[in-house]
């Protein structure tokens, strides 16, 4: 069975068997990890052993580390994997038989520039005393997390397990969006266990949920505590807020969801009980068996009593809840109201009804200079006709200077013209018309 965290598996090779916890080697066929792997020369320098210290080859160090960590993380998110165990490396990138020597070296530097952290240093800072370190969840103690936490012990053992911080990250902020999508919104708490199999399509095992759960309450995103053995969980209303820490108010809120759950599948139960006691009253009255069929038709009516008896509970407590998420709207309301007033408040802190009259009157004195000065560039315009009547003079007397030439006309006839009145004028001639 696949180590629980550590995503899919290959398969190993024939006649070689893979260690628990370790991937075989690719088989031929598969993607190889990157473009320079089929260059022996470059890999052999890639895959050889580190110098020394890095002053002795500096360029032999920075190759190495500019070539390796990178590899690592993409290898890793082929595999889906959030973390691993150093000697899965060896697995992972074999070649010809042969495994890269300076995969220590290589973590080393990935924990010092925080790509990676160790699994018991990740878990051993979050305060999660919820955690059920008894049942192998974990491969190390937390009394050994804790002093390797102090005493900063940085040895790359090959069982030490991994985590890819950015993976993590990323798995934890899907985590939260599908308990936001998928949980009641007015009262974010809900027992471990439904939350577990709330994002099973997310996290394939319970050692991911929970690495991706102390990721959450190390982001301060979800509250994990325990109530009467009970671990429930609190996460914040959206990805932009702190969780709250979990109140009297949230406890009773999920003992009355634990409650309407409980008696749900009671009623159910019972119902489903009525309804074979109803057969049977059918089925001995075919059989005629009328005394049987009394004592079955007895329990079914004790059996509906207690149901109605159950179904009121449950209807109250339903109330109650209905009630309960009503009032965290309206408190979301009344907030609501609150901002806008504030807002409004604040934008019209300046304003006040004595200003906007003095600004009214500042106003209507400006309107009736505007009108002033409109009236006298009007009184302007009239001079300016005024002007044009003095042209119109001066333009007359100087035509009166210089008079123009009339033409002398001849006298008017005295005579009488042909075609005047009084005058007979002689009948046109009117030729015969020969044919």
């Amino acid at each position: 069975m696949a180590e629980p965290g550590t995503g899919e598996r290959e398969q190993a090779q024939p006649g070689e068997q893979a260690q628990p916890g370790e991937q075989a080697q690719a088989q031929p066929g598969d993607q190889p990890p990157c473009p320079d792997w089929a260059d022996d020369q470059r890999m052999a320098f890639l895959f050889s052993a580190f110098k020394r210290s890095r002053e002795v080859n500096s360029s032999d160090w920075d190759a190495k580390l500019a070539f390796w960590p990178p590899l690592v993380l993409r290898e890793a998110a082929r595999r889906g994997r959030l973390a691993f165990q150093p000697r899965e490396l060896s697995a992972w990138f074999r070649r010809k038989g042969a495994a890269p020597l300076g995969l220590g070296t290589v973590l080393q530097d990935m924990a010092s520039r925080g790509l990676i952290q160790k699994e018991s240093s990740f878990a051993a800072s979050v305060d999660a005393g919820w955690l059920a370190w008894g049942v192998g969840l974990f491969l190390i103690k937390p009394l050994k997390w804790t002093l390797g936490s102090f005493l900063g012990n940085n040895a790359i053992s090959p069982d030490e397990a991994y985590i890819i911080v950015e993976r993590i990250k990323e798995k934890a902020a899907e985590v939260l969006q599908l308990c936001q999508n998928s949980l009641e919104p007015s009262h974010p708490v809900v027992a471990f266990g439904k939350l577990q199999e709330v994002c099973q399509s997310v996290c394939a095992d319970e050692k991911t949920f929970c690495l991706c759960l102390l990721q959450l309450q190390k982001e301060k995103r979800v509250m994990v505590t325990e109530v009467d053995g009970d671990k429930i969980v609190k996460f914040s209303h959206s990805p932009a807020n702190k969780v709250s820490a979990v109140t009297e108010i949230d406890v009773g809120v999920y003992q009355l969801v634990k409650c309407e759950m409980t008696l749900t599948e009671k009623v159910e139960a019972l119902a489903q009980e009525g309804e074979r006691y109803m057969e049977d009253v059918r089925s001995h009255l075919r059989a005629g068996k009328k005394h049987q069929a009394l004592k079955s038709l007895r329990v079914k009516k004790r059996t509906d009593k207690r149901l109605e008896s159950i179904e009121a509970k449950l209807h109250t407590i339903q109330a109650i809840l209905d009630r309960i998420y009503s009032s965290q709207t309206d408190k979301t309301v009344v907030e609501a109201y609150q901002a806008g007033l504030g807002a409004l408040r604040k934008s019209m802190k300046d304003v006040t009804v004595e200003k906007v009259d003095r600004l009214m009157d500042q106003i209507e004195q400006f309107c009736e200079t505007q009108d002033d000065i409109s009236q006298t560039l009007a009184g302007e315009n009239l001079n300016t006709m005024g002007d044009a009547d003095e042209l119109e003079a001066e333009l007359n007397a100087l035509l009166e200077d210089t008079p123009e030439k009339i033409p002398v006309l001849p006298d008017a006839p005295t005579r009488l013209l042909p075609g005047s009145p009084g005058v007979k004028l002689p009948e046109v001639p009117k030729p015969a018309l020969t044919l």
